[in-house]
């Protein structure tokens, strides 16, 4: 036991449920990845399980590299990771995979990688260093834009075309860390209003540029039905990514319409996982009884937690909910334990973008928001999400190990001030008998 807590310092509980979060992932997306084992495993479960496993054990491994990395090194790393972001945000835009109508990953000597991840770690990790370095500037609003507002507003930006859900939470992560910053209301204000600006910019270059390809193809299709039959014309229209937000969050109200069909091609991702949350009990159907994970397009990450209250009811919902939150509350020892410093923004902005994040794929299970594409931090099936997990984990980690040296070397020298001082007096009163 000794020698496991001289490698595995700092905050021992977080060490706990990091492991708890992995072995509920093997748990859950070996029973949830049943259609996924019959589609690119040929049945074998044992295949996909240890591909799982060996992610895991990645993320595992990245969040032990990070926890040694003294967390004092993350300002000046992560300010250069930042802006090694920004292009591969930018080449994801432009020549990332295509999958469901969004590019959101791109191929890495042949590993799917997802550039919005990294960028979310680094964003947060370079407003906690401007928080501190600013010091007194932190209240002028011109700087607060230069410094602040330009990195938050760039990434963003570049994230929300393609992953609105994830740029949301983002924003909203970078909202909070700079209130709890101190940073004046007024500016992060001015912040939101620059934001509403470009987004409104956005949605009518989106409106237009999609107006004009689908122009374009109504003329190709008038010009080719002339001398080839229908049948033969293959050019499609474009649904612009404005129409298809609005198209997710309709669907969400629609499927309480009675006229609605709940099966159709807008509402089947929802109807399914409530489904899956209504036909379970307090302590559900039991480990790899789910019905629904046949049905649901994504049950081993979008929608694992509807398979979790599916089969361990709300029992099992209570629980994993509860360990995100212990993780916060974990967290907030170190906000009172280091109030106002690098590791301590870094600690909650990184913990909090977490936990957002584990609401919000909960909300979409249980039919609360719309559908996101949001994963379940390690838990959800998925190698660059529990990748970066696990190394965020990692950061928080590596904080608490400082602490607890600062403690341990403030009690060390307690220690040793109370012996010299009752050496001191034992030799007075040996030379008061002499």
């Amino acid at each position: 036991m000794n020698g496991i807590n001289k490698i595995l310092r700092g905050d021992k509980v977080i060490w706990i449920l990091a492991l708890l979060l992995g072995i509920i992932s093997l748990v859950v997306v070996y029973s949830a990845a049943s259609a996924l084992v019959v589609r690119n495993y040929d049945g074998n479960t044992g295949r996909m399980l240890m591909k799982h496993a060996g992610t895991l054990f990645l993320g595992y491994l990245m969040m032990y590299i990070a926890y040694k990395i003294d967390y004092r090194r993350y300002s000046t790393i992560f300010k250069f990771v930042l802006w090694l972001c920004v292009p591969l945000l930018l080449y994801t835009l432009l020549f990332g995979r295509n999958l469901n109508q969004a590019s959101r990953t791109i191929n890495v000597l042949g590993f799917s990688f997802q550039p919005s991840e990294w960028a979310k770690i680094a964003l947060i990790t370079y407003i906690s260093r401007e928080l501190v370095v600013l010091g007194d500037q932190i209240h002028d609003l011109k700087t607060i834009l230069k410094k602040i507002a330009l990195p938050i507003l760039l990434v963003t930006g570049l994230i929300f075309t393609e992953n609105l859900s994830t740029a949301l939470i983002l924003l909203t992560a970078c909202i909070v860390l700079l209130i709890v910053g101190r940073v004046k209301f007024t500016h992060i204000l001015a912040i939101g209003a620059l934001g509403v600006m470009l987004l409104g910019c956005y949605i009518i270059f989106d409106s237009a540029k999609t107006s004009i390809y689908n122009n374009r193809a109504d003329k190709q299709i008038s010009e080719l039905a002339e001398g080839e039959a229908a049948s033969d014309i293959e050019i499609s229209h474009k649904t612009s990514r404005v129409k298809t937000w609005e198209k997710r969050i309709n669907s969400m109200f629609e499927g309480n319409d009675s006229l609605t069909d709940p099966f159709d091609d807008h509402h089947y991702q929802q109807t399914y996982a409530k489904i899956a949350v209504a036909s379970s009990s307090f302590f559900g159907k039991g480990p790899g009884k789910s019905e629904q994970r046949n049905f649901l397009p994504h049950p081993y990450s979008d929608f694992i937690f509807a398979i979790i209250v599916e089969e361990y009811g709300i029992l099992g919902a209570i629980v994993v909910i509860m360990l995100y939150i212990i993780i916060f509350t974990r967290v907030m020892r170190i906000m009172s334990k280091r109030p106002l410093t690098f590791g301590a923004y870094m600690s909650f902005g990184l913990c909090f973008l977490m936990i957002m994040q584990a609401m919000i794929n909960m909300g979409v299970s249980i039919g609360l928001l719309p559908v996101t594409g949001q994963p379940l931090p390690f838990i959800s099936m998925g190698g660059t999400s529990i990748m970066a997990t696990g190394f965020l984990l990692g950061m928080i980690l590596s904080v608490t190990k400082s602490i607890e040296d600062e403690e341990n070397e403030t009690a060390e020298n307690a220690e040793t001030e109370i012996v010299t001082e009752n050496t001191d007096t034992n030799e007075r009163a040996i030379e008061s008998c002499d």
